[in-house]
């Protein structure tokens, strides 16, 4: 199951199939049908289909001695939907049996005591699954490496240990059943997630990656292997390859895979765009890949997985991150270069505790051109999920989710619930007026500067804005801050349907917060002209749009200062008056929606001669 955001081809399961194809015992009997979702509106399609269609077929076997079974590959984001349709297929099918494999259900006695599924696979599925077709039964299953069940007597019983994969290219690729294109020849899918490598070094807390579910040695498939498939997915008109690897640049052959892709965009000028999760250590191999890619266009971001910076939270979290003095040079050269670098963050970490958080997150908006904060959600099968009860984790269940196993960490034995969630919205502040491309030129001149603190102040502001914009949020109770998280994207759109409200409200709390820390005149001033440029950038409702500005600073200079993460001289901000020109893309409410997509439909500076007169909109910025 995917999303409306993202849509991409069942690559996990396609696999499964394909695996069975090549090395099931009795594939010429067997009929496997791949079903994929993209929403919760295309599961409640199939499940008619299933009453319809499907169920009878599913009795018919059984009154013919054959066993049906359906497969679910869990994760987060699917977790609850899939449990609730598990549910319904066993109340109307109680023989149908069902198996569950994927990292998110690696803790098995949380589903099997609960939840109506007979067995889950642990660790990789692709050869258990084959095993399991193939078996005459339940009396054989304690045969099969990597299953888990409830025995006869009720009882948890886990098989000996799937043992890993070494040679990739013996599993066939999920494209050899998978059509990816329509009778009429058009794409199915809009991207692909693709594995070059499995497993991952690091044994982070708080992370499925290295554990046992997928082991912590990496093996990747062959160059070979990995070219044939990237040409059918191209060739298929796929337009995004997302990879699946947990740290691309760490092996030396990522360098050729890289070229690869880059190959692919210049003679078919696909893929649009390339993501996967990078190498938690910046090396050179690593920065000249993120180099060619952004050259390119196949880079919409090279992020450093800092996490946190808080001794306590990384030696309990297994992590030991590069020395500030090694990522700060990196981010400032590659800023300069035009890379996209951002550094990730988590919130909620045993260990952490939100003043120091804040004090480095400080120090890394001095740092980092783009920050990613996400809460830290608690997630079976990982190290602080055994130890919850030693680190005094509490925890609330992700919103939507149910009973997903999925839940976001609020407080533990180093910061208390008030604290933890006050993390979270300072997340909230953070995404609404950095992400979303409301005042991140200020926040980052006041972060370069030095002189006063930038987290709590967003903090402030995003206090006040709720403030003023509450009477036209009645749906939401924005007194609870976690609601405030989960719903930002209401109070975002609000805002910017009232820019003028909405940066007079910033301009005020701005100027308290700086007269509460004794601010000098001349840093009171440059603040006001940088928020004034936000204020000009800041994303906007309707169409394309063209205005003037009158400033008396070098806007652009000062722009571009900050881009570069440096920290503009005081000549800038005093220049004769002039006009600067400025086109936005619009967009606001109709396809972006959320402030996380602020950075596509940021303003930005035009050449005059290219501005028609008739499209020029006059806009007061105070």
């Amino acid at each position: 199951m995917d999303s409306d955001q993202f849509w991409a081809a069942p690559a996990t399961t396609g696999g499964l199939k394909s695996y069975y194809r090549q090395y099931g015992q009795r594939w010429q009997q067997t009929r496997i049908e791949l079903v994929h979702f993209r929403n919760d509106e295309s599961i409640a399609q199939w499940q008619q289909q299933w009453l319809q269609q499907g169920l009878a077929i599913a009795q018919q076997a059984i009154a013919l001695g054959q066993q049906p079974v359906a497969g679910f590959s869990f994760y987060t984001w699917n977790a609850a939907e899939f449990l609730a349709l598990i549910r319904f297929l066993k109340q109307s099918c109680p023989e149908l049996l069902i198996i569950a494999g994927g990292p998110h259900v690696q803790q098995a006695e949380d589903y099997l005591f609960d939840d109506p599924i007979d067995l889950i696979s642990l660790g990789e599925g692709e050869a258990s699954f084959q095993e399991l077709l193939d078996c005459d039964g339940r009396e054989q299953w304690h045969l099969i490496a990597g299953l888990a069940y409830l025995d006869k007597d009720g009882q948890l019983h886990k098989t000996s240990k799937r043992e890993r994969t070494i040679s990739l290219d013996e599993l066939p690729s999920a494209l050899d059943v998978m059509p990816l294109t329509d009778a009429q020849g058009e794409p199915l899918y809009e991207s692909y997630s693709y594995e070059t490598s499995r497993g991952c070094p690091f044994k982070c807390a708080f992370c499925e990656w290295g554990t046992g579910a997928i082991g912590g040695k990496m093996y990747q498939f062959s160059m070979a292997r990995i070219r044939k498939d990237w040409e059918l997915i191209i060739g298929a008109g796929v337009k995004d390859i997302w990879l699946a690897d947990s740290n691309f640049g760490a092996l030396k052959e990522d360098q050729a895979k890289a070229e690869l892709i880059c190959e692919l965009k210049e003679k078919t000028g696909l893929p649009s765009s390339f993501a996967t999760s990078w190498s938690k250590k910046h090396s050179p191999r690593v920065q000249e890949i993120a180099l060619l890619l952004n050259r390119n266009g196949l880079l919409p971001h090279y992020q450093l997985a800092l996490q946190t910076l808080t001794p306590k939270a990384l030696e309990l979290s297994n992590r030991k991150n590069m020395a500030s003095n090694k990522y700060e040079p990196i981010a400032k050269e590659m800023a300069k270069a035009g890379v996209p670098i951002a550094a990730e963050l988590i919130w909620g970490l045993p260990g952490d505790n939100l003043k120091d958080y804040e004090r480095n997150l400080d120090s890394l908006l001095a740092t980092f051109p783009n920050i990613n904060i996400f809460g830290y959600t608690l997630l079976p099968g990982t190290e602080f999920y055994e130890k919850r009860a030693e680190y005094q984790i509490d925890a609330i269940p992700v919103a939507g989710y149910g009973k997903a196993k999925g839940e976001y960490v609020v407080g533990c034995h180093t910061f208390d619930r008030n604290e933890g969630i006050e993390g979270y919205f300072l997340i909230s502040a953070h995404i609404i007026l950095n992400h979303g491309h409301v005042m991140p030129l200020t926040v980052r001149y006041l972060a370069l500067e030095g002189s006063v603190p930038v987290s709590p102040l967003l903090r402030s502001i995003l206090r006040a804005l709720i403030k003023g914009f509450e009477d036209q949020l009645v749906d939401f109770d924005l007194s609870d801050r976690m609601e405030v998280y989960e719903h930002r994207a209401p109070l975002y759109l609000a805002m910017l349907r009232q820019p003028a409200h909405c940066f007079s409200i910033i301009e005020a709390t701005i100027f308290d917060w700086l007269s509460s820390h004794q601010a000098s005149a001349p840093l009171i001033d440059a603040v006001s002209k940088t928020l004034q440029l936000d204020h000009a950038f800041c994303p906007r409702y309707g169409a394309r749009q063209f205005y003037d500005i009158e400033v008396d600073f070098d806007g652009k200079a000062i722009s571009q200062t900050l881009n570069e993460m440096d920290l503009p001289n005081k000549k800038m901000f005093s220049q004769p008056r002039h006009t600067l020109n400025i086109t936005s893309p619009g967009g606001v409410g109709d396809f972006m929606k959320d402030p996380d997509g602020g950075s596509w439909v940021k303003g930005e500076f035009v050449e005059e001669q290219a501005i028609k007169l008739d499209e020029v909109v006059p806009v007061q910025i105070p």
